[in-house]
């Protein structure tokens, strides 16, 4: 396993001010912070595919090769279903979105390219908790009792993944399906529709924070599960905040290691390293960060918080055995 950075921490999208870096900043702290490889947020201000031309990629590409570090992957948002209006076609510039970023990924030599099935910014939609059964897409409604505006999202997702993962395959690139709420909003859901899908360049993207239980045998039953489609992975935290009564009330990331990480990560590792897993592990900071003052955290914290996870997660994977990389 090597370690990398994801770069959507320095997009601004959470920093006061919206303080951001353009990707060769990102990619020089990566270097700094000892990371063996970076992943391209490919998104703005960061790396939208029109935003980098034939010219830039191929700096980014010599920068990364001067600072001895690898391409991991180009990570994207997507969400693959249809507007709630007929005349929106969300869908349809979802799936030229990603053909574009499939297109990048060819020509800078990056093999992964990270999407999401659906993802409205939140882990559920407005509507969710209203369903019968499965989350609801749309208000209250016959359809809903049935279960059919589901099964219609359901199915919206799968074409338009079928249609990227065929686009991929053609280019020789691996799509990593995020385990990620709405639609595939647990493993199982995942490996249904990767098989639903029936796509060989579909494959997963297995993140240990967002796994439905911490417990050490339902951890490594799911990371059995993804044995052969697992090729990319991400490390955060996610830590519920409690009430004095104990009811969960928040949540908020951290990075692995805090005193609050309630992640079993060498329980995780181990399985990995099991299933002959030998892809990146790599770190991401997308949520607001809250610092002393009641203040949202800056470009520094970020870089602090990249800094504290790979000091915490290089010895561990030293000590399994586990590092393929040589940065010290």
């Amino acid at each position: 396993m090597k370690l990398s950075l994801d770069t959507v921490g320095y997009g601004g999208y959470f920093t006061a001010v919206g303080e951001s870096l353009p990707l060769e900043e990102a990619f020089k702290r990566a270097s700094d912070f000892g990371y063996d490889a970076v992943c391209i947020y490919a998104h703005r201000p960061l790396g939208f595919p029109m935003d980098l031309d034939k010219d830039r990629r191929k700096r980014l590409v010599n920068l990364a090769k001067a600072l001895d570090l690898e391409l991991g992957a180009v990570v994207c948002c997507t969400n693959y279903q249809e507007s709630n209006h007929v005349l929106i076609y969300s869908r349809e510039k979802e799936v030229m979105y990603t053909c574009a970023c499939i297109d990048m990924a060819k020509d800078m030599g990056i093999r992964i390219v990270r999407v999401l099935a659906a993802f409205y910014g939140y882990f559920q939609n407005p509507y969710a908790r209203q369903g019968y059964g499965a989350p609801a897409f749309e208000s209250r409604s016959r359809r809903v009792s049935r279960n059919e505006d589901w099964i219609e999202a359901w199915h919206q997702v799968r074409e338009s993944l079928k249609e990227v993962a065929l686009y991929a395959q053609d280019r020789g690139i691996v799509l990593a399906l995020q385990t990620h709420p709405e639609i595939t909003g647990n493993n199982e859901a995942t490996l249904e529709m990767i098989d639903e899908v029936g796509v060989q360049s579909l494959k997963v993207g297995l993140d240990l924070p967002l796994f439905e239980s911490q417990d050490p045998d339902f951890i490594k039953k799911t990371v059995f599960s993804m044995k052969d489609l697992m090729v990319y992975s991400h490390s955060i935290s996610i830590a519920p905040n409690f009430t004095v009564g104990g009811a969960n009330y928040s949540w908020e990331e951290v990075e692995p290691g805090h005193p609050k990480d309630r992640c079993k990560w060498e329980v995780f590792l181990k399985a990995c390293k099991e299933i002959g897993y030998d892809g990146l592990l790599s770190h991401e900071q997308c949520s607001p960060i809250i610092v002393k003052g009641h203040k949202l955290g800056d470009l520094e914290e970020v870089d602090h918080r990249y800094q504290a996870a790979i000091a915490y997660l290089k010895p561990l994977v030293k000590k399994l055995n586990y590092y393929t990389g040589h940065k010290e």
